[in-house]
């Protein structure tokens, strides 16, 4: 630092001289004649733009100065939403860029900057204004590693970064945090209500009646009934599901399950998930599962957000009768699945990759309905040294859950999976399956594997011997696998398989049998016109067989939206049993006012070119929750045209729909549907939803102010936050709210959204409670409102007189005593005077205080915690002040001074 310190002296001498010797020696402009005055300057322009980084807003309100049509802007401002250790004092900016070995300094009164080791006269770039530092756009880019652009259509300054910086450095390394439920600390007071033995549940009614004619067979109907049940039974969670088409049941299936992060012990067994009765088999990669549900037992202690097995991930859900289900993974659609009978979705086998992985699944309904859920979770891919995680499924089919029953078909599966952490980067793998066919025939694998992380790379090797003790046969498979994140901007995965007279459920067996298999997956996204992200994914596969022919298949799938609409290009190429085929997709979708368009065309070029079909859906919302519908669809192979046309609502406390469709082969029809939803709410309240609530929790919210006589007053139209958002809350008939559509099982905190109260002063006694919710399950979170109060004070620096001076942008922090001694409930900046305030503080004992890290930010000395107390009814307590005093009591040291440059964030 003092070599630095020389380095600037020596800048500052060499400027002067120049400036001197430019003012000595005499100039033509000087000698000429006084100009003629010109036109009046033209006043500065202040704008008001968002600030955007990475297509992200960082400000909703930056002020810019237009000055002669050049753009300034504010540095210290700008530093602060970029989280730039530089600090402005009056008319010089100080402090580093990036790196603490490139200081950044901007000296208005002696006219020059310094970036790194480099400097650079201001020559009128810079100038203050209203307390701000502004720069010239330009010359800023100059003199940090950013670019701005204007967009003045939609007031938006954006900011392109040509290194990282700290605040997206700090971004990459949040989205790649695992987060741990375990270790989520629980801010407020328990609310969950006990399990029960038994009560009343949350029940999805639904009715269909349909009528049609195909032109031949003559008229025909068909009634649905549906049925789909969940709350608390036997101190667990239990779910039916019925199902009935005209006189027949085609389902009937019940669930007992318990889930928590916490985890439950049954003597030296630990787990957190454990499930009777009709259960889903787990996917093995490598051997496959039945797809059809079966009546047994399910235990695991696998966190309840993430991968299920390495690298792979399976979802499981409840699809209505006539509902299709498509699957977004990180934003790009990899699945999709038509309406089954079953009353089921399945993805299996998903692809998991080393980081950041959000799946979304979206439900569209016959009349435009629609549901969205979504799981997002970091894959670490390796399991922590010594900790064991394990999953356990045994299950039979019984005629409860017998659907419709197709070669395949497991009569029971037991499947145990297992992985457990040898070294910091070095996990194994066991796995055993006992797969029975229809046929009475078994099937047993007995599988071993090891994993390991090097940097971005995921590296495995498993082998699975598989064992037909009724056929006398056993072979085996070997698997190599290989998954990057970000490799040359690509994250891709390769996978070699080796079989040898090896079949499961996944790889049937055909003749002649698979010898090798190879993968290779890739995706990513590219930029078009610096604002349409396009993603793309490329998946091909070579497999040989013991004949030596080689088979080949490929994926090729793009996407992008702009300006409202979405599109997916999709094309298929294999070559298969000496046949080759090409086929495509395209798939389009927009939101036009409140007009929703999709629309989906394919065409096969190989074996013949022709187009295979056409089929496009409107929905234009007429009223809010009411839908009008429509669908055309056309197979030209066949010269058929169908059109279907209808109306809905979904929304309220009964949903219903009315449709009719014909075609041009002569068939026609109408159907008729209606659903409710009904839960037993607090109080003997009754909530009802035209929407389905049987599969989440829900949590029914109020909000009172308490009467001098010991009465309480329900206080109207208030909002409530949930982990700090809002949310849309359903009203309960009486008054009453309730958050609907949680996902069971996971933590949530709701509190008051002060910001909906008319009164500034009024706040709720209870800072917020914490729910754990159920399917099926209403828990209560009540809060009484009360008049709270303000604390101010100010803060100031001692200087080496003993002077005291205001300073701003000192971090105050407002803690509780007693249970939430300790942490921060509320946290301000002290102004340009030095006056902080904390407004809206319930009734309590507090402390005011200035952390520890700011103090040494600002390299202070430590500061004791100043005590307030805010009584019954609210008051204003003021005078908590503070003074800061340099930690260093060396004589002629200031705080902030030369000596003493505050390290900024």
């Amino acid at each position: 630092m003092p070599r630095a310190r020389a380095h600037t002296r020596r800048v500052c001498t060499c400027a002067a001289l120049l400036l001197f010797a430019h003012l000595l020696l005499p100039c033509a402009p000087c000698l000429a004649a006084p100009a003629e005055p010109g036109p009046p300057a033209v006043p500065d322009q202040e704008l008001v733009v968002a600030l955007e980084l990475d297509k992200e807003t960082l400000a909703d309100s930056f002020l810019l100065v237009e000055r002669s049509g050049e753009i300034y802007i504010p540095v210290c401002s700008l530093a602060d939403a970029l989280s730039l250790a530089i600090s402005c004092d009056k008319d010089r900016a100080f402090g580093f860029a990036l790196n603490q070995a490139r200081p950044f300094v901007i000296d208005l009164e002696e006219g020059y900057t310094v970036h790194g080791r480099e400097s650079f006269s201001i020559n009128g770039e810079a100038f203050v204004q209203k307390g701000e530092i502004l720069v010239n756009s330009g010359a800023l880019s100059r003199w940090l590693p950013v670019d701005f652009h204007l967009r003045r259509e939609t007031s938006t300054l954006e900011v392109r970064a040509r290194e990282p910086l700290p605040l997206q450095a700090a971004r990459k390394r949040r989205a790649f945090m695992a987060p741990k439920t375990l270790d989520q600390k629980r801010l407020y007071p328990d609310a969950t209500p006990p399990r029960g033995a038994a009560a009343v549940p949350t029940a999805d009614l639904a009715a269909e009646f349909s009528r049609s004619s195909d032109g031949y067979k003559g008229n025909g109907s068909r009634v649905l009934n549906s049925m789909n049940l969940s709350g608390d039974l036997l101190y667990m969670t239990g779910e039916a599901h019925v199902l009935a088409e005209n006189e027949d049941l085609r389902r009937l299936d019940l669930t007992l399950s318990r889930r928590s992060a916490a985890g439950y012990r049954m003597g030296p067994l630990g787990f957190n998930q454990v499930a009777l009765g009709s259960n889903q088999a787990p996917h093995v990669d490598g051997v496959g599962a039945s797809t059809k549900p079966m009546y047994g037992l399910y235990l695991s202690n696998r966190p309840l957000l993430g991968g299920g097995q390495f690298l792979t991930h399976d979802m499981h859900g409840q699809l209505p009768p006539g509902w299709d289900a498509e699957l977004f993974h990180n934003g790009t659609q990899i699945r999709y699945q038509p309406p089954t009978a079953e009353g089921m979705y399945h993805f299996v086998n998903l692809r998991v990759y080393y980081g950041v992985n959000s799946f979304k699944v979206v439900l569209h309904g016959p009349f435009g309905e629609r549901q969205e859920s979504e799981e997002v979770f970091v894959s670490d891919a390796t399991t922590p040294t010594g900790e064991l995680l394990y999953t356990l499924s045994a299950g039979w089919q019984t005629g409860l859950t017998r659907h419709e029953v197709q070669d395949g078909d497991a009569e029971s599966n037991i499947t145990f999976t297992s992985d457990f952490g040898l070294t910091r980067n070095l996990t194994g793998s066991l796995l055993v399956v006992r797969h029975t066919e229809r046929r009475g025939s078994a099937l047993e694998y007995f599988g071993a594997g090891v994993r390991t992380a090097l940097r971005s790379t995921l590296l495995s090797l498993d082998v699975i011997q598989m064992l037909a003790p009724g056929k006398d046969l056993e072979g085996q498979l070997v698997s190599v696998k290989s998954s990057s994140r970000n490799l040359f901007g690509l994250n891709l995965e390769l996978g070699q398989r080796f079989f040898h007279n090896y079949y499961s459920p996944q790889f049937y067996y055909s003749d002649p049998p698979l010898r090798t298999l190879t993968t290779v997956k890739g995706n990513s996204s590219f930029t078009l016109l610096d604002e349409i992200r396009v993603p793309y994914s490329v998946e091909i596969g070579f497999g040989t067989r013991n004949s030596g022919r080689i088979e080949t298949t490929s994926q090729w799938r793009v996407s992008g939206g702009w300006n409202g609409w979405n599109t997916t290009l999709q094309a298929d190429l294999s070559r298969l049993q000496g046949e080759t085929c090409a086929t495509s997709k395209v798939q389009v979708s927009t939101r036009l006012s409140d007009v929703s368009v999709r629309g989906e065309a394919g065409f096969v070029f190989v074996p013949a070119a022709k187009p295979s079909g056409v089929d496009i859906s409107a929905d234009v919302e007429i009223a809010p929750g009411l839908q009008l519908n429509s669908a055309l669809s056309h197979v030209p192979a066949d010269r058929l045209t169908g059109l279907r046309l209808g109306v809905s609502k979904r929304m309220g406390q009964v949903g219903y729909s009315v449709a009719a469709h014909g075609s041009t082969d002569g068939a026609y029809g109408f159907d008729f549907g209606v659903r409710s939803s009904v839960a037993a709410a607090p109080a003997g309240r009754l909530l009802a939803s035209a929407e389905p609530l049987a599969p989440y929790g829900m949590v029914a919210v109020s909000a009172t102010v308490a009467e001098p006589d010991g009465t309480t007053t329900p206080l109207p139209r208030v909002d409530f936050l949930l982990n700090g958002s809002r949310v849309r809350a359903l009203p309960d008939g009486s008054g009453g709210q309730v958050i609907a559509f949680l996902q069971p099982d996971i933590p949530v905190d709701v509190t008051v959204d002060l910001t909906s109260i008319e009164d500034p002063f009024m706040v709720p006694s209870q800072e917020g409670c914490r729910i754990v919710p159920r399917g099926g399950v209403v828990a209560r979170c009540d809060f009484t409102m009360t008049t709270g109060g303000e604390i101010d004070g100010t803060v100031t620096v001692r200087l080496a007189r003993g002077r005291e001076v205001p300073i701003k942008g000192v971090k105050v922090e407002l803690a509780g005593e007693g249970e939430q001694q300790g942490r921060a409930q509320a946290t301000t900046l002290s102004e340009e005077s030095g006056y902080y305030l904390f407004k809206a503080v319930r009734p309590g004992r507090y402390l005011v205080r200035i952390p520890a890290d700011e103090l040494q930010r600002m390299k202070a000395s430590t500061l004791p915690a100043r005590g307030a107390t805010v009584p019954p009814g609210g008051d204003m307590i003021s005078g908590v002040d503070f003074v800061l005093a340099p930690a260093d009591t060396a004589p002629g040291r200031v705080l902030g001074g030369p000596g003493a440059m505050p390290d900024q964030e």
